[in-house]
C-alpha cells in the first residue's frame, strides 16, 4: 500500500509533462506562418500607386520618346524644325517631365514598405530615385532650349556651318547624357536594389523578381558600355542597346504591375514569441 502511494506524486509529474508538451506542439502548430499575408489600407493603397505608377511611366515614355520627340530631334536638319513644331517639343518634354516625377514618387511609395525590411536599401532606392529624375530634367531642360536657339536660327536664314549648329549639337549631347547616357546608370543602380528586395524578402513571385533582377543588370551594364560607345542605348536606336532592354520593359510595364494590381506584396509576419516570463512568475 506504501509503495503504491509512492508512487502516485511522479505518475502525476508525468502525466502533468505530457499535457504540457502537447499543449506546447499544438500551440507550436497553430502559430501564424511567416508568408501569411498582412496589409493595410496604407499599403493597399501604396500598391496601387507603384503600379499605376510604373504603367503611366511606360506609355508617357514610350509616347513622348518615340512618336513625338524622335521624330524631330533626330533628323538631320532638326534645328529648322524645332521652332515650327514647338507645341510638340513641349508636349513630348512634358510627357517626359511626367516620368521623371512618376518614378520618384514610386520609390516614395515603395519606401514605408521597404524599410520595414532593410531601412538602408530603401534608403538608397529612394536616393537613386531622386537623382535619376533630377539628372533627367536637366535633359528636358536641354531639350527646351533647343526651341529659342531653333526660333534664332531661322530668323538668321538658317546658316549652315554657323555657331547655331555647335550650340545645338551640344544642346543635342546634354538631352542624351540627361535623358539616355547617365539616367540608364541609376535607373539600373536603383532597380538592383529594388529587385534585390523583391527577390530576398519574397515580396513577389520569384520569377517576376529575377526578370527585374537580370533587366536592371543588363540596363546597368549597358549604360556604361555605352560610354565607351560599344552599344547606343538611345529610344528606337538599332542594335542590341534596344534589345536588352526588353527584361527592364516587360518587368516595369507588365509582371509587377500586373501581381501589385491584384495580389500585392506578400509581405513577411513577424513570429509569435511565448513569453516564458510570465508563466513562471505565475
Amino acid at each position: 500500500m506504501t509503495q503504491s502511494d509512492s508512487k502516485t506524486p511522479r505518475a502525476d509529474q508525468f502525466q502533468g509533462d505530457r499535457e504540457a508538451f502537447q499543449g506546447a506542439s499544438g500551440d507550436t502548430m497553430n502559430s501564424p506562418k511567416r508568408t501569411k499575408r498582412i496589409v493595410g489600407a496604407s499599403q493597399r493603397r501604396a500598391e496601387i500607386m507603384i503600379a499605376t505608377l510604373f504603367v503611366v511611366n511606360g506609355v508617357v515614355s514610350i509616347i513622348g520618346a518615340f512618336f513625338v520627340l524622335n521624330p524631330i530631334l533626330n533628323a538631320s536638319d532638326y534645328l529648322a524644325r524645332v521652332f515650327p513644331n514647338q507645341g510638340a517639343v513641349e508636349l513630348g518634354s512634358l510627357l517626359w517631365s511626367i516620368n521623371n516625377i512618376g518614378l520618384v514618387f514610386i520609390a516614395v511609395f515603395a519606401f514605408p514598405v521597404l524599410r520595414k525590411l532593410d531601412e538602408a536599401l530603401a534608403v538608397g532606392y529612394l536616393a537613386s530615385r531622386i537623382i535619376e529624375g533630377t539628372i533627367m530634367m536637366v535633359g528636358i531642360a536641354a531639350t527646351l532650349l533647343l526651341i529659342p536657339l531653333s526660333q534664332e536660327f531661322l530668323k538668321a536664314g538658317a546658316p549652315h556651318g554657323s555657331w547655331f549648329q555647335t550650340i545645338g549639337d551640344v544642346l543635342q549631347h546634354a538631352k542624351y547624357l540627361g535623358l539616355t547616357g547617365l539616367s540608364l546608370l541609376m535607373l539600373g543602380l536603383g532597380g538592383l536594389l529594388f529587385t534585390w528586395m523583391l527577390f530576398r524578402y519574397r515580396l513577389v513571385p520569384r520569377f517576376i523578381a529575377v526578370v527585374g533582377l537580370i533587366g536592371y543588370a543588363l540596363v546597368f551594364l549597358v549604360s556604361i558600355a555605352a560610354w565607351f560607345g560599344l552599344v547606343d542605348p538611345s529610344p528606337g536606336a538599332s542594335g542590341w542597346g534596344g534589345v536588352l532592354a526588353l527584361p527592364v520593359a516587360v518587368f516595369e510595364i507588365i509582371l509587377l504591375p500586373f501581381w501589385l494590381f491584384f495580389r500585392g506584396f506578400k509581405m513577411p509576419e513577424a513570429p509569435e514569441h511565448p513569453r516564458y516570463g510570465s508563466d513562471a512568475g505565475a
